[in-house]
């Protein structure tokens, strides 16, 4: 039989008071259930739509977008004389020239004036450091005469010991005569011819005269000794005097010999100093004589790119004009980067460099230590392509480490808790199964350019808000977008 059928066969059989009851009955579920219908439509079209998006693994990549410069790695300096006026520099840096082209170009008379300074310059250290090298000697000629003035003290006190013996001598020999005429007069016989008494007191007066005359040459005698030891000591003190300022005159020769021999060891050192000052001006002269035979003009010294340029019209030219590399050149990339910047940079992050029509990646290389402001240098070397010197844009897209939950970085809020986030759940209300938000704090990790990396209460099945198509906060009841 068929339902319709057994319907029919029911209320035909059923009492008809209970029929109007379950009438009543079925009038008030009908009712409710449009009442439903229509709250559940109107709060459908108020509620806000929110899309939601699941946590996942993954990194949390942020940007660098800075401004680095570009320089010539490596070169070889070409050095040129300093201080003249520079005319004219035909070439400029990054422009790849042979050998023998002009680089710059300078006044020839002042290149002239320069050669003869330059040459009388050195000619004066030259003749300086032959003399410094030469020495000098001590003068003996003190010391020389004095070494005469002594030998003849000598002589003379040996003239004078002589003489004085001699003297002695003689007057030695006039008081022994005068000693054997006494003796004589007194054993002389008396004079027969005449009277006794005559012949005695004649004898008497012989005997007087000779003794006066010995005592007279005693005293001779004794005035020769004293007149030689006197001579005597005043010749030795003369030889005396003459061998102390011998002596003293050797010792002068000495200490000048040793002063001398200093100052020449000073001399030599001085002059193996003005020799290597004489080189450098040799030098010199020939970078001039070389700049004067090519016309005033500074050839390139080999083929090269010229990386660094420090000639300019007007000014005086730099010892160092500036570098020469060989034709396959280098490039540098250094990019300052703040402290903020730096610590998301590596040895090894990859930096993308833009200037002009060129473009390429580096490696970072190295990353200097901060310097006082706290800024730390990265350097890279560029891949070959039409750079210049100068400023170039630098980006550079980090990669942190693998979190386990990632979300947009609009899913994350913040209120006077703290940092939290919005979670749909189902909940079953008056009006029947609901998503409703509710809030979870979260801590966060890290923070990216779109994306951030979080930890609290969530998992990879948790349903967070990550946009709303109105204000939301927890408790409200919301619409996915993806429902109808």
């Amino acid at each position: 039989m068929r339902l319709t059928d057994q319907l029919t066969a029911i209320v035909r059989n059923s009492d008809p008071q209970q029929l109007r009851r379950l009438g009543n009955i079925a009038r008030f579920f009908a009712a409710l259930l449009v009442v439903t219908l229509v709250a559940r439509g109107t709060a459908g079209a108020t509620m806000p739509t929110v899309v939601v998006q699941t946590p996942s693994s993954g990194t949390v990549s942020q940007s660098l977008l800075t401004n680095g410069t570009i320089s010539y790695a490596g070169g070889q300096p070409f050095t040129l004389p300093e201080g003249l006026l520079v005319l004219q520099v035909p070439v400029q840096v990054g422009q790849s020239v042979k050998a023998g082209d002009t680089l710059a170009v300078f006044d020839a008379g002042e290149v002239s004036r320069a050669v003869d300074s330059k040459q009388a310059e050195l000619q004066q250290v030259q003749v300086q450091a032959q003399q410094q090298a030469e020495g000098d000697t001590a003068d003996p000629y003190n010391a020389q005469l004095a070494q005469q003035q002594l030998e003849r003290a000598y002589e003379q006190t040996h003239n004078t010991y002589a003489d004085g013996e001699e003297s002695v001598a003689r007057a030695q020999q006039k008081r022994d005569e005068a000693a054997r005429a006494v003796e004589d007069a007194r054993n002389a016989p008396l004079d027969s011819e005449l009277p006794q008494k005559e012949a005695e007191a004649q004898k008497e007066a012989e005997i007087k005269t000779a003794t006066a005359a010995l005592e007279a040459a005693e005293e001779e005698l004794y005035q020769a000794k004293k007149s030689a030891e006197a001579a005597n000591e005043s010749a030795l003190s003369a030889a005396q005097s003459a061998e102390d300022t011998r002596n003293s005159a050797l010792h002068a020769l000495e200490e000048e010999e040793d002063a001398v021999a200093e100052q020449n060891q000073t001399d030599r050192a001085a002059a193996a100093v003005s020799q290597a000052k004489a080189a450098i001006l040799q030098t010199e002269l020939d970078a001039l004589l070389a700049l004067q035979n090519a016309g005033a003009c500074y050839l390139a010294p080999k083929d090269g790119t010229v990386v660094t340029l420090n000639l300019k019209p007007g000014e005086p030219s730099s010892t160092v004009g500036g570098l020469l590399a060989d034709q396959d050149v280098e490039y540098r990339l250094e990019v300052p980067l703040e402290e903020e910047q730096a610590e998301l940079v590596s040895v090894g992050t990859i930096l993308h460099a833009e200037q002009n029509k060129a473009n390429g990646d580096a490696a970072v290389q190295s990353l200097s230590a901060p310097d006082a402001d706290g800024v730390v240098m990265a350097t890279a070397t560029l891949p070959k392509g039409a750079w210049s010197a100068g400023a170039v844009a630098v980006t550079a897209s980090v990669q942190g480490a693998r979190q386990n939950l990632v979300l947009p970085n609009t899913a994350v809020r913040q209120d006077n808790q703290g940092q939290y986030v919005l979670a749909v759940e189902e909940k079953n209300t008056i009006l029947g199964l609901q998503n409703v938000l509710v809030r979870l704090s979260v801590t966060v990790l890290e923070t990216g350019d779109s994306t951030v990396a979080v930890s609290g209460a969530l998992d990879s099945q948790t349903r967070i808000v990550v946009s709303s198509s109105k204000s939301v906060q927890a408790g409200d009841t919301v619409r996915l977008q993806d429902e109808s």
